[in-house]
């Protein structure tokens, strides 16, 4: 497990999750991410690896009018 920052929280997750992953088990597949500050593409969600200490800030994108 690894301890880490999401939305102001501190909270704990298992080693080398990937973004995708994180999001995809906590059912929010559509999101803005940013870790330590700086916005990740959709297209790097894949292959980013969760660290130790990251601090994760996830925007949901909700549809609306």
């Amino acid at each position: 497990m690894i301890k880490l920052t999401i939305n102001g929280k501190n909270t704990e997750i298992e080693d080398n999750t990937t973004v995708e992953k994180f999001l995809t088990d906590r059912d929010n597949r559509k999101a803005a991410v940013w870790i330590n500050g700086k916005q990740l593409l959709r297209a790097e969600y894949s292959s980013r690896v969760i660290m130790q200490g990251d601090k994760i800030k996830v925007l949901r994108i909700v549809a609306g009018g």
